[in-house]
């Protein structure tokens, strides 16, 4: 393994703190998890989200080795270990870790960076990372994205989650309001990467990346619906799925006005 070095910068230190203050909102949502997908739209996305990994996990031989990027609370390692394959996990937040560790102890969780791998090259066979590089900006994804080539052994995929710019539920309005007022009351805000399909394809292919493929999952607007409480928003999600089952776009622009998007990509 290479050894790791903290990395000071600022995007790096914000995503971090927010991840420490949401590590006890992580716990209880994944102990929820068992309350089924129409809990409240954060579990609603990840049933879905998990439907996509399952695609890839699928491909996978029995005991392959499978890195847990941004593994927060332990629960999807966990996941991924019950499926027969050897996963680490990693994050940079000691307080998520900590959780981690007590929720899995036979799980090895490593506290690292994305930008900065502590493994050797072509290591992993498959590297999954739920929600991790949307909280940091460009040039930190693209550190990201070329560390995770770096680790993965030649044929091993990538799977990564993103926010859409347009994604119907307003988040790209909301979060810049957001940011507008901390400034004004000079506070700090975690940072978000928005983006699209096109833009995260044309990004992996000049890294290296081929066998690029990006998926667009849920109906935003389910989020929408949850805020008007757990009746209203199981309610929204119900009707919806009686026009739109899946809610997966692979191509088109529906795809980029989906809540999530979910990149796949294999190293050559």
């Amino acid at each position: 393994m290479n050894s790791r070095q903290q990395p000071d910068g600022q995007v790096l230190r914000r995503a971090v703190e927010r991840h420490d203050i949401d590590s006890g909102i992580f716990q209880g949502k994944y102990v929820n998890f068992q309350q089924g997908k129409y809990t409240d739209e954060f579990i609603y996305g990840r049933y879905q989200l998990f439907e996509e990994i399952d695609r890839v996990l699928n491909r996978l031989p029995a005991g392959s080795r499978v890195l847990d990027l941004g593994c927060g609370t332990g629960h999807f390692a966990d996941y991924i270990r019950r499926r027969g394959h050897h996963v680490v996990g990693l994050d940079p937040s000691t307080k998520m870790l900590a959780f981690a560790r007590d929720n899995f102890p036979d799980i090895e969780f490593i506290e690292g960076y994305a930008n900065n791998l502590p493994f050797d090259d072509d290591h992993f066979d498959c590297v999954v990372s739920i929600e991790v590089l949307r909280y940091l900006d460009e040039p930190e994804v693209r550190k990201g994205y070329a560390e995770i080539r770096r680790v993965l052994r030649p044929g091993g995929v990538s799977v990564s989650t993103h926010v859409n710019t347009f994604s119907t539920e307003g988040f790209w309005v909301f979060y810049h309001l957001k940011r507008f007022a901390y400034r004004m009351s000079r506070r700090e805000i975690y940072d978000t990467y928005f983006t699209s399909a096109a833009k995260e394809e044309r990004l992996l292919r000049e890294l290296g990346y081929d066998h690029i493929e990006c998926i667009g999952r849920m109906s935003a607007t389910v989020r929408m619906g949850y805020k008007f409480g757990k009746t209203v928003g199981k309610a929204w999600a119900r009707a919806l799925e009686l026009v739109d089952p899946e809610q997966r776009s692979v191509g088109g622009l529906q795809r980029d006005l989906r809540g999530h998007l979910i990149v796949v990509a294999t190293k050559p």
